[in-house]
C-alpha cells in the first residue's frame, strides 16, 4: 500500500471521530420548568407541557393523552391525520418573542393559537391516507401579542405517513429557547450529516485512489457505495423530505441503488460473479425503481417501501458473506478483524432497528440509527479495503471509446443534415432563379416603354425584384465559397470608384428609411480582388443600412502604416459582445429595438423579410479570409457598430478610365442562338435581346437545336454567340456546346444557370467558359455577352 495514501486516509479517519466528538459535545437541554411558571422578561423559564387531549376525529370526543404520545404504543393505526388540544396557563403577557420547539412534530401540520393559525395550513382538505408527513424537529415563533393572559389554547393538527404521534411541547420566550433548539438540532441533524460528511470525503478519497489504479474494483465499488449512502443520509436531514413525495421518492431510489451497489460488489468479491445472478440483481433492481415510480405517481410509494425493505434488508445480509471472506484473506491482526465483526454486526443491527422504526413500532422519540452507526462502520471496512486500492480501467476505457463513438456519430450526423440542407437550399434556388430572371429581364424592358407616369410604379416593382436578387445572391456567393471556386486576383483598387458604385446601389435605400449615408473623399487605393472587395463592403454598407433605423451610416478609410482601414460606421442597435462571433454564422440576424438587449437568432423565414437571410456576414468573414484581409468589429449597445477591414496600401491609385457612351442598339447585326428550356426565361431574352438589336434564334432543347443544325451546312451554322442554360431536360449545357461546335466550330459561348450546387459550380468554373449566374439583369446580361464576344 502506499504510504503516503495510507497517512491521508488515517488522517481523515481521525477527522471523522473529530466531528463525532465535536458533535456530542453540544449544549444540554435547559431544564424546563412548571407551567405556572411567569412567562415575560429575560429571565422566564421555559413550559413543557406533558399532557394533551387527542382525537383522530373531531366528532368523537377527544381523550387525554401523556406527552410524548406514540400513536401505535395505543393501538392506534400509525398514519392519518390526528388532532391535539393543550393549554398554556400565563401569569403575565409576554412582551418579547416567544417560540414552540418541539423534538417530534410532523412537517405536515396545522398548529393555532388561541384561534389563530401560527404554522403550516389547513388539513381538514387533505385526504387522511395521502396527506404525508413524517415527524421532524421543529421551531415555530409566536408572536407575543398572540398569546394572553390566563389560559392560552393551542390546537395541533398532524397528518403522518408513518411514527404518528407527538413530542412535548416546548413553549417559552425565542432567547431562552435557542439553547433548546440548538441541542437537538445539533444532535439530530448537524451531528448525522457532519459525520456522512466525513464519510463522503473518505469515500472521495478512495473513489480518487481507484481512479488512479484502475486493476483494483473493490475499492473503487465501496467508494461508490459510501457515497450513495452518505449521500442518501445527507439529503434526509438537509432536505424537506417530505415536503415533497418526489423527494421521498428520490430518498428511497438512493437507499435502493446503495443496497444494489453493496449486493454487486459481493459478488465481484466472489470471483467470478455469475452473469445469471448479476442480471437478476439489475432486473430487480430495475423493478423496485420501477415500482418506486409507480408509487410516485399513485401516491402509494408508502406501500412500495414497505414491501421493499425486508427485500434489501435480506440482499444486504447475503452480501455481507462475500465481503467477510474477502476481508478474512487480507493479513489482518485480531483486534482488527474484531472492530470489522462489530462494525458490520452494528450496521445490521442499525437497519432492522430502523425498519422497525420506520414501520412506527417504536416511541416517537426514538430515531434512525443508521445515519450514526453507518459512517463509523463503514470507516472500519474502508481502513480494511484501503489495503487492496481497487480501480477499474477497463471501465473508464469503454466510457471513453462509447464518447469517441457518440462523437464520430453525432458528426456524422451534422455532416448529413448540413449536406440535406444545401440540397434543399440548391434545389429550392434553382426553382425561384428560373421566374426572377424573367422578371428581372421584363421589368428591364418594360421600364423603357411605360409612360412618365406609370414610373414610380415600376420602380415599385424593380425594386421587390432587387431584393429577391440579393437573396438568390447571397446563396449563390456563399455557394461558390463553399465550393472553392473564388480564386482572387488581386491588382490595384481604387477606392474612390469603389465608394462611387456602393453609394449609388445603397443610397435609394438609405434615402426611403430617412438616413444618411455617407462616403468620405479618398484618394486611397489598395490591393485586393475588386469584385470580392466590392462585395465585401457592400455587404457590410448594406447591413449598416438595414439595422439602421435613425442617425445615419458613415465610410470612411483611415490610413495606418502600409495599410488602409475600410471602415463602416453605424447608428443602429450596437451588438452585445456574446454574439459578436454568432452573427458571422450562416443563416444568422441580430433582432431587438433600441432599449431592449438585442438577440441572435437563425432566420427562418418568419421575421422581417427586409433583412435576408442573414448570410451577408457569413460571405463577408469567409472573403476577407481568402483575401487575407484582417477583419475587425467594435460595437456598444444602443450606439452602434462599426465593422473595419484591413487592407495593403498602395501608394499610386490607378486612373479610372472614362466609359463608352451608351449605344440603345448594342447587338445590332449580330446573330444569336439561345437554348433554354423554360418558357418564360426564353421569352424575356428574347424579348430583351431583339431590343438590343440582335437577331435571335431559340430552342427549348438539345433535340431540337440538332434538327436545326442538321440542315445547315457544317462550318455554315450563322451562330455569332451561342447563349444556352445548364440545366436542360436530358442534356447538360456542356452538351449543347459541344453539338454546335460540332457543326460550326469555336462558337463563342454564354452559359446561364441557376445551379447552386458546389459540385456544379466546381464543375463550371473548371471549364473556362463564359458563366452568368441567375438571376441576373439586363445590363450584367448586356456585360456578359461583351465579354464572351471579346
Amino acid at each position: 500500500m502506499n504510504h503516503t495514501a495510507a497517512r491521508l486516509f488515517a488522517t481523515l479517519l481521525h477527522l471523522l471521530a473529530l466531528c463525532g466528538l465535536l458533535g456530542s459535545l453540544a449544549p444540554g437541554t435547559v431544564r424546563a420548568k412548571d407551567a405556572d411558571t411567569p412567562g415575560d422578561g429575560h429571565g422566564a423559564a421555559v413550559i413543557e407541557v406533558k399532557e394533551a387531549v387527542f382525537a383522530q376525529d373531531l366528532r368523537v370526543a377527544p381523550m387525554p393523552v401523556p406527552l410524548p404520545d406514540t400513536w401505535s404504543a395505543r393501538a392506534l393505526d400509525n398514519t392519518g391525520i390526528g388532532h391535539y388540544r393543550a393549554r398554556i396557563a400565563l401569569r403575565t403577557a409576554p412582551t418579547e418573542m416567544w417560540a414552540l420547539c418541539m423534538l417530534r412534530l410532523s412537517d405536515v401540520h396545522e398548529i393555532r393559537l388561541n384561534g389563530w393559525l401560527v404554522s403550516g395550513s389547513a388539513l381538514d382538505r387533505l385526504d387522511p391516507v395521502t396527506a404525508g408527513g413524517y415527524p421532524t424537529l421543529q421551531w415555530i415563533s409566536l408572536p407575543p401579542h398572540l398569546l394572553r393572559v390566563g389560559v392560552n389554547h393551542l390546537e395541533l393538527s398532524v397528518a403522518h405517513s408513518s411514527r404518528g404521534g407527538l413530542s412535548t411541547i416546548v413553549v417559552g420566550p425565542a432567547a431562552a429557547m435557542a439553547d433548546h433548539h440548538l441541542t437537538g438540532l445539533r444532535l439530530s441533524v448537524m451531528l448525522p450529516t457532519w459525520l456522512n460528511v466525513a464519510g463522503a470525503a473518505l469515500a472521495v478519497v478512495m473513489l480518487l485512489i481507484w481512479w488512479r489504479r484502475r486493476s483494483e474494483r473493490l475499492l473503487g465499488s465501496f467508494g461508490a457505495l459510501w457515497v450513495l449512502i452518505a449521500a442518501s443520509n445527507i439529503a434526509h436531514y438537509n432536505i424537506a423530505t417530505a415536503a415533497s413525495p418526489l423527494l421521498v421518492a428520490a430518498f428511497f431510489a438512493l437507499q435502493l441503488l446503495a443496497s444494489a451497489t453493496l449486493c454487486r460488489t459481493a459478488m465481484v468479491l466472489s470471483g467470478r460473479p455469475h452473469p445469471v445472478a448479476l442480471g437478476i440483481l439489475q432486473i430487480s433492481t430495475a423493478v423496485l425503481l420501477a415500482m418506486a415510480a409507480y408509487g410516485w405517481f399513485t401516491d402509494s410509494l408508502e406501500a412500495v417501501r414497505a414491501g421493499s425493505y425486508p427485500m434489501m434488508f435480506t440482499g444486504m445480509v447475503l452480501a455481507m458473506v462475500p465481503l467477510w471472506q474477502e476481508t478474512r484473506r487480507l493479513p489482518l491482526p485480531l483486534p482488527l478483524r474484531c472492530a470489522l465483526v462489530a462494525a458490520v454486526a452494528v450496521s445490521m443491527l442499525a437497519a432492522l432497528h430502523d425498519y422497525v422504526y420506520w414501520r412506527g413500532l417504536t416511541s416517537v422519540m426514538d430515531t434512525f440509527w443508521l445515519p450514526y452507526a453507518l459512517p463509523v462502520s463503514l470507516s472500519i471496512v474502508g481502513g480494511v479495503l484501503i489495503k487492496r486500492l481497487v480501480g477499474a480501467l477497463h471501465q473508464v476505457e469503454q466510457l471513453n471509446a462509447d464518447l469517441e463513438r457518440r462523437v464520430v456519430e453525432r458528426t456524422q450526423a451534422l455532416q448529413q443534415a448540413n449536406q440535406a440542407k444545401t440540397r434543399f437550399l440548391t434545389a429550392a434556388s434553382h426553382d425561384l432563379r428560373q421566374p426572377v430572371v424573367t422578371i428581372g429581364l421584363l421589368i428591364d424592358l418594360l421600364r423603357e416603354q411605360v409612360p412618365i407616369a406609370l414610373r414610380p410604379m415600376t420602380d415599385r416593382v424593380n425594386e421587390a425584384v432587387s431584393s429577391m436578387e440579393d437573396l438568390l445572391k447571397g446563396l449563390l456567393d456563399l455557394s461558390r465559397l463553399e465550393a472553392g471556386t473564388v480564386r482572387p486576383r488581386p491588382q490595384t483598387v481604387a477606392l474612390q470608384a469603389l465608394f462611387d458604385a456602393i453609394a449609388t446601389h445603397e443610397g435609394e435605400t438609405a434615402r426611403r428609411k430617412g438616413i444618411t449615408l455617407r462616403f468620405r473623399p479618398t484618394r486611397g487605393a489598395v490591393v485586393s480582388d475588386p469584385v470580392m472587395l466590392e462585395q465585401i463592403l457592400r455587404n457590410l454598407v448594406s447591413n449598416a443600412v438595414r439595422y439602421t433605423e435613425t442617425g445615419g451610416v458613415l465610410v470612411a478609410a483611415r490610413r495606418r502604416s502600409e495599410t488602409l482601414h475600410i471602415e463602416v460606421w453605424d447608428t443602429g442597435l450596437g451588438i452585445p459582445e456574446a454574439l459578436q462571433q454568432t452573427i458571422f454564422e450562416e443563416f444568422v440576424q441580430i433582432a431587438g429595438q433600441r432599449g431592449a438587449r438585442p438577440v441572435a437568432r437563425h432566420s427562418d423565414g418568419s421575421g422581417d423579410g427586409s433583412r435576408g437571410l442573414g448570410l451577408g456576414l457569413s460571405i463577408v468573414q469567409r472573403s476577407a479570409a481568402l483575401l487575407g484581409h484582417r477583419l475587425h468589429l467594435r460595437s456598444r449597445l444602443d450606439r452602434g457598430s462599426c465593422f473595419s477591414v484591413v487592407v495593403p496600401r498602395t501608394p499610386t491609385p490607378p486612373k479610372v478610365p472614362l466609359g463608352p457612351e451608351s449605344d440603345p442598339s448594342p447587338l445590332r447585326g449580330l446573330r444569336l442562338t439561345v437554348v433554354e428550356d423554360e418558357p418564360a426565361v426564353q421569352a424575356a431574352m428574347r424579348a430583351r435581346l431583339e431590343a438590343w438589336g440582335a437577331t435571335v434564334r431559340t430552342h427549348d432543347g438539345l433535340t431540337p437545336l440538332r434538327h436545326h443544325l442538321a440542315h445547315l451546312p457544317r462550318g455554315h451554322v450563322g451562330i455569332d454567340l451561342l447563349i444556352t442554360d445548364h440545366r436542360l431536360r436530358g442534356a447538360t449545357g456542356v452538351d449543347v456546346i459541344r453539338t454546335v461546335r460540332h457543326y460550326g466550330g469555336p462558337v463563342p459561348v454564354l452559359v446561364v444557370t441557376g445551379d447552386t450546387a458546389p459540385d456544379d459550380l466546381a464543375l463550371l468554373a473548371a471549364s473556362g467558359l463564359q458563366v452568368l449566374h441567375k438571376p441576373f439583369r439586363a445590363d450584367a446580361l448586356l456585360a456578359a455577352i461583351m465579354q464572351a464576344l471579346h
